[in-house]
């Protein structure tokens, strides 16, 4: 027969219910909380009903206390209340408790039926102890302050999310909490996403190739990303190694997400990480979601480059912060059908992406590279002579390029391009076409060319 255990502080009820399962239990009974909790490692009871209100410790933490062992993992616990208790939605939902059932369930036939049902057909059993320890009082007051603890770090990483939209300063809101809970010399933190791998340094001084290497080989499955970008105290100059640190992988839904590594940490480090793992995985989780969505939002899924929704909006932002220093430059794959037709639209699409390296290689940060449409790309510049230089770049490179390691024949890849210079008063339209009439015209004129309309009138190079 299985074992019930019966705790509650009053004499009446204890009496109630021991009358009542005991023609389908072996029924043990105790008259408190800490009274329960000591009976339940004694006796080791399949099932505990325990009474939500009593004087030392409620039905939530002695449930929460139980659940803290192996043993109890599998064990059945409900919990009583009276109808003026008011029970705290959040708790219940931590305690572990299997379910919560009003006393006034011994005054329905219908519902008492059901739940002894549930009691009798539930599985319920708890596992013998390897090494029984009395479990005193002060133990039982440790475990319930570490699942406070624990609540109160969990709400605090969760909230951290309210700052999703600016990473850097998550991460060091992130780092000022992890300063809060223990002490640590320096911080590094590398997310990996597919779009991006973000890596952030405080008070490391040490080369951004030092902490790349360090940080993924810690990785079990790294994702691999499309770029690198760096944040914090890096000293590329430095020969600095670090070595006396802890190390902590963020994993959530069999994903890794992040690295934390802290040098010369304190003894807390491994206890509050343990109790923040999860939330660390959500946070880290949603952050990297994040970086997706907006990189799907903002930029071409093959090649990288912004799409054309945030170039419209880019062109503006130029044209009021450079005036008539921002320049527009328009190109096109010459026989880019041709291509798609010859080699497959695979092939074609290998043509984009080495197109698009190139364009970005050639163009600093503050320059903005887009694809405009299929074979379409702009590029704005804020400097009539940079852009020229960077644009002969450009063609040097695509013409010198050995395109056979794309193709796998002698066949040479070519743009023609258009370039157009603002001009005060010129709508958005109008500049693009501009310089969209200047692509055709090389079209036109042989391939392999751009036009520049600047100021001064137009011209081929």
């Amino acid at each position: 027969m299985e074992k019930l255990l019966i705790i509650d502080d009053s004499k009446f009820w204890r009496s109630v219910s021991s009358d009542f399962f005991k023609d389908y239990f072996d029924v043990f009974t105790a008259d408190s909380g800490l009274d329960g909790i000591k009976k339940a490692f004694e006796i080791l009871p399949d099932i505990i009903i325990t009474d939500y209100n009593m004087p030392d410790i409620n039905g939530i933490f002695l449930s929460l206390v139980l659940r803290k062992y192996e043993s109890f993992e599998n064990s059945g616990i409900f919990i009583l209340t009276s109808s003026d208790d008011k029970i705290n939605n959040f708790w219940a939902q931590k305690s572990g408790a299997n379910g919560f059932y009003s006393k006034a369930i011994f005054n329905n036939k219908e519902q008492l039926s059901f739940f002894v049902n549930t009691l009798k057909n539930g599985e319920f059993y708890t596992k013998k102890m390897q090494n029984y320890q009395t479990i005193t009082r002060d133990k039982i007051f440790e475990i319930v302050e570490e699942r406070l603890k624990e609540e109160i770090y969990e709400k605090e990483i969760l909230n951290l999310l309210k700052y999703i939209r600016d990473e850097e300063y998550l991460i060091l809101r992130l780092k000022d909490l992890f300063s809060e809970l223990f002490s640590f010399n320096s911080f590094l933190t590398l997310i990996l996403s597919e779009s991006e791998a973000r890596l952030y340094s405080f008070n490391t001084n040490i080369s951004k190739s030092h902490a790349k290497v360090l940080m993924l080989s810690y990785f079990e499955r790294p994702t691999i990303p499309n770029s690198w970008s760096f944040y914090g105290d890096f000293n590329d100059n430095s020969l600095k190694k670090l070595k006396n640190f802890e190390k902590y992988l963020v994993r959530y839904d069999n994903k890794e997400h992040a690295l934390l590594l802290f040098e010369n940490a304190s003894y807390e480090l491994k206890n509050v990480l343990e109790l923040i793992g999860e939330s660390l995985g959500i946070v880290f989780s949603t952050i990297n979601n994040f970086k997706e969505y907006l990189f799907a939002s903002q930029f071409d899924s093959l090649t990288g480059l912004y799409n054309k929704k945030v170039l419209m909006h880019k062109i503006e932002e130029y044209i009021e912060k450079y005036g008539e220093n921002t320049v527009l430059a328009i190109f096109d794959i010459d026989n880019f059908k041709s291509i798609n037709d010859t080699y497959g639209h695979i092939v074609g699409d290998k043509v984009l992406k080495k197109l698009s390296e190139i364009f970005l290689k050639n163009t600093s940060e503050e320059e903005i590279c887009a694809r405009y449409g299929g074979e379409e790309f702009v590029i704005l510049f804020n400097d009539f002579d940079k852009a020229l230089n960077n644009i002969e770049s450009i063609y040097d490179e695509i013409n010198e390029y050995n395109w056979s390691e794309v193709l796998n024949d002698n066949r040479k890849v070519t743009i023609s391009g258009g370039v157009a210079v603002y001009q005060s008063g010129f709508k958005i339209t109008e500049f693009i076409n501009t310089a969209d009439e200047l692509l055709y015209k090389a079209k036109r004129n042989g391939k392999n060319n751009y036009y520049v309309f600047d100021k001064y009138g137009e011209g081929v190079v």
